[in-house]
């Protein structure tokens, strides 16, 4: 399957009315491969850059500093290892998509994400790993023998030694217990700065969970003020409030809730953050894209039921930062012109080392293509009037 055969039919049309022939082919072949540079934020709360570098730098790594933001670190992604056209001679493990694109990147395989297995494949044998519509995505040793590794519901199924590309695994590292840093991508990083957060702001995340523009934003305020963190998953609040504590953070307050309801809490903010929940077309690295037109324009709309709660929430004067990590238009430019019907002015933002916006200007995009991210919206709008 090559890069274009990855995306519907309808989708490749798509891009390709939105961005051109040309722009939208180089999206998505950037798009089938996992981000150049790989960011981390470093955690001011904890450490300097200087001396994460330091101690980075003592376990192997080749960290490089952000051109951009002073909390910003960067790795170099290796790869590719090998071509396109590559075809070894070994048993067949096939790994479901979500593992298979963690082991496109460097990640080892283990036994839940193994579909199937050639039934000749003993411990000990080296073994090439498909995904499941044949893209070949990494070498290894198998760790199990066939009928362990598609039964086992834990352990190492294979450990990969040839990955198609490789990133840099950081959650072993002593600097990441430590709560150092935070592994989080450039747009992301960004999203927060614009925010511009004062330590006597009222201050909401509405889709907060995991937590990297949280406590990002918590670093920011050098743990002052507070920060209220929204999210309906019980599950991903609770990882949220292990990396709080891993990190230091002391000034966000949690709650479970439908970030849809948030006028029922009464709350008149000065700053919201909306992360929203979206198609995720920007994403990398993906294999291939299950997304249609049909899901954009859903998607969309749920959004707004976000974007309207935000804006009945915030006090006259205040700020909306909108981001989503995709590429549609709908999602992106079309509710910033919803949010605009609905009493909100664009702003310019602090930092701005995107692209403009599509027919839009103050909005930023970032192009896996053009800026080496995943692809990404941010916008940035300030209530002026009440409706």
């Amino acid at each position: 399957m090559n890069y274009l055969e990855a995306f519907p039919k309808e989708l490749r049309e798509y891009y390709k009315n939105l961005f051109g022939k040309e722009e939208a082919n180089k999206i998505m072949k950037k798009l089938r491969e996992p981000v150049e540079h790989y960011y981390i934020r470093v955690n001011t709360l904890k450490i300097s850059r200087e001396k994460l570098i330091g101690e980075l730098k003592k376990e192997g790594l080749k960290p490089l500093r952000s051109p951009y933001l002073p909390e910003g670190l960067y790795f170099v992604r290796e790869g590719p290892n090998f071509s396109d056209d590559f075809e070894p001679k070994l048993p067949v493990v096939v790994a479901n998509k979500y593992a298979a694109e963690s082991v496109y990147q460097g990640a080892m395989l283990y036994a839940p994400g193994v579909l199937k297995a050639d039934k000749n494949i003993k411990e000990g044998d080296e073994v090439q790993i498909r995904d499941p519509k044949g893209l070949l995505v990494g070498i290894g040793i198998a760790r199990m023998d066939y009928k362990e590794m598609t039964e086992a519901t834990r352990g190492l199924a294979v450990e990969v030694t040839l990955p198609k590309f490789k990133l840099p695994s950081l959650s072993e590292l002593k600097a990441f217990e430590k709560g150092y840093f935070y592994p989080q991508g450039l747009p992301s990083m960004v999203t927060a700065r614009v925010l511009e957060p004062k330590e006597d702001d009222v201050i909401i995340d509405m889709a907060a969970a995991p937590g990297g523009k949280t406590t990002h934003i918590a670093q920011l305020l050098e743990n002052k003020g507070e920060i209220i963190a929204i999210d309906k998953s019980k599950n991903r609040l609770r990882k949220m409030e292990e990396n709080i504590k891993r990190l230091g953070v002391k000034n966000v307050k949690l709650v479970q809730m439908d970030a849809r309801k948030l006028p029922d809490l009464g709350i008149k903010a000065d700053k919201i953050l909306l992360d929203a929940p979206c198609t995720a077309l920007g994403v990398r690295p993906k294999l291939w894209e299950e997304r249609t037109l049909k899901h954009i324009e859903a998607t969309a709309r749920y959004q707004r039921a976000f974007i309207w709660a935000a804006i009945k929430s915030l006090r006259r004067g205040g700020v909306l930062v909108y981001s989503t990590c995709t590429l549609s238009y709908e999602e992106n430019e079309g509710n910033v012109k919803f949010m605009i019907r609905k009493g909100m002015k664009l702003e310019e933002q602090s930092i701005f080392i995107g692209s403009p916006g599509i027919g839009m200007n103050k909005v930023q995009r970032f192009y896996p293509h053009k800026h080496l991210t995943q692809g990404f919206f941010i916008a940035k709008l300030r209530k002026v009037k009440d409706i």
